[in-house]
């Protein structure tokens, strides 16, 4: 009998009992007054009484009247939102008028209120709100209806946690785990009769029978000891094993091919999408049958084969990238491929030719980075200061990016070190002429722009060579920095204008006069970056060689 049904009066449409809702015969009246009489007691002391047998009839009676009793006890407990009584009294209300999310947000209150009779109380009165919400999803949401319904379960535990024997708590949590179960194993029935249907294919009857394994497996975990969802999970995951075997078998034979892509037509692309759905099929089988030696078998070969698949992706990649100028797109090109051949690796760890184009592509790149480092220092000695910061940072970066795609190099380390001592010694200059005024009657705003590619000159030489100097003149432009920004803040809040326009402090656009190679301040120790000759990245980007 459902716990969760009420007797009616004739004429009336009763709300369901706000107390106890698992008496089955006549609405439980007396339990009601006594739970609202429970928050009279709360409220005593407290202004504007309640009268709390009118309204307990009103929700005893049903809509409109409980409607009206749950407009009242809601504008009450907005007003008082640190009674738990009135917050309960609230939910029950709502309970009554049907309006099961409301009840919800109550008893949530309660819970966070400190009164542990009522927040079990609420606890209890969560689950038979959340058990209401999932009747009324069954017909439109059937998974809203199990999660609403799990959740009312959970509720219930939870006032048993603390209160072991309270029996209108196990009485609602059985009638629920009965229902839940009654669903589960009923949903899983349909999809094991639609997945058997003779003229379907194995690919059509995967969804089913993923479904009915699942609901299976649900309603055994909720009753352990049911022979139907026991004897249901062995069938349904054997069934859908064979099926997923049987696919992934036949899609691990699709022939490859190459197509086109619609966003770069000049870089074609192997369609392996196929032979990845097979593979995931087949490991999905394995996990629901490991002990089957043909999936394994199957298995190991697909991998080789899409790892073949990735490496000639990356060849394609490869002969395309020697046809490209432009160092940029070269090295993206490659980062692409070494993609490519990480994928591959990760199927087939073994792979041979995949490790040989792997150190084909890391040579490849890391010559490109070793030449454009090259040109950036060659290009440095006939730049002026400025010029020269950020052509060695970039060559700097360029040697740096080489030594980690083949390490171990005595050459390439020397280059990184010979570029970092030219930096040093020209951030030095650079941050010696930033520091001296030129003379005559200069703005603040200039002023402050050249002081801030002073500041960012000397940190990114600390970065470089820390030094107790450096940082002693790195500490004295920040000083007179502070200044600076100080009165120009003054003088914003003075004329109206906005105080941040112009800031380099706001990361904007630098003052007026400010350095060329200069980038607005970062949170530390700035790099210098600008795009270089020759279509190259800015400085700092593709610090990791596989990303692009």
């Amino acid at each position: 009998m459902n716990p969760f049904r009420r007797s009616r009066p004739p004429g009336h449409r009763s709300a369901p009992s706000s107390a106890s809702l698992r008496l089955p015969s006549r609405p439980s009246v007396g339990l009601s007054v006594g739970l609202l009489a429970l928050a009279v007691e709360g409220l005593c002391g407290e202004p504007r009484p309640l009268d709390i047998a009118r309204l307990q009839s009103q929700l005893t009676n049903g809509a409109p009247a409980a409607v009206a009793a749950a407009d009242l006890l809601m504008a009450e407990a907005e007003l008082r939102p640190g009674s738990p009584h009135l917050q309960y009294n609230s939910g029950v209300a709502a309970y009554a008028a049907r309006r099961w999310e409301d009840a919800l947000v109550a008893f949530d209150r309660v819970e966070t209120l400190g009164n542990s009779r009522l927040a079990d109380l609420a606890r209890f009165q969560r689950g038979n709100a959340e058990y209401q919400l999932g009747v009324e999803a069954r017909s439109a949401n059937l998974d809203e209806t199990i999660s609403r319904w799990r959740a009312a379960l959970e509720a219930y535990q939870s006032v048993l946690k603390t209160r072991p024997d309270d029996e209108r708590s196990l009485a609602n949590s059985a009638f629920v785990r009965d229902r839940l179960l009654e669903l589960l194993l009923e949903e899983a029935r349909k999809s094991a009769r639609q997945a058997n249907q003779p003229q379907k294919t194995p690919a059509q009857r995967i969804p089913d029978l993923r479904n009915a394994h699942e609901k299976f497996s649900d309603a055994r975990q909720l009753s352990p000891d049911n022979t139907e969802a026991q004897q249901g999970e062995t069938e349904s995951r054997q069934q859908l094993a064979a099926a997923l075997k049987q696919e992934g078998l036949k899609n691990i034979q699709s022939p490859l091919s190459l197509k086109s892509s619609r966003r770069e037509p000049r870089l074609p692309e192997v369609d392996a999408s196929k032979l990845e759905t097979g593979i995931a099929q087949l490991e999905e089988s394995k996990a629901l049958r490991p002990d089957d030696p043909e999936v394994e078998e199957a298995l190991r070969k697909a991998k080789d084969r899409l790892a073949d698949a990735k490496v000639k992706q990356a060849e394609t990649f490869l002969a395309l990238e020697e046809q490209i100028p432009i160092t940029k797109e070269k090295l993206a090109l490659l980062r692409m491929a070494r993609e490519q051949i990480d994928q591959a690796l990760e199927r087939s760890p073994n792979h041979q030719e995949a490790q040989k184009t792997g150190e084909e592509i890391d040579r490849r790149m890391a010559q490109i980075h070793e030449d454009e480092g090259d040109f950036q220092e060659q290009q440095a000695a006939f730049s002026q200061l400025e010029q020269q910061a950020m052509q060695l940072s970039q060559a700097l970066d360029h040697f740096q990016q080489a030594s980690e795609l083949r390490p171990n190099q005595p050459r390439l380390q020397a280059k990184q070190e010979q570029a970092g001592q030219k930096l040093a010694q020209t951030l030095d200059k650079l941050a010696d002429k930033l520091m001296q005024s030129p003379g005559g009657q200069e703005p603040m705003e200039s002023k402050a722009a050249r002081l801030e590619g002073a500041e960012q000159a000397l940190n990114e030489l600390q970065s470089l060579q820390p030094s107790d100097r450096t940082a002693q003149r790195a500490e004295q432009v920040g000083k007179e920095l502070d200044g600076l920004r100080q009165m120009l803040a003054d003088k914003g809040k003075g004329t109206g204008e906005n105080q941040g326009e112009g800031d380099p402090r706001n990361g904007m656009q630098p003052m007026p006069g400010a350095p060329q190679w200069m980038a607005p301040p970062l949170d530390g120790p700035p790099r210098i970056q600008q795009p270089g000759s020759k279509g190259q990245a800015p400085k700092g980007a593709g610090r990791n060689p596989r990303d692009y």
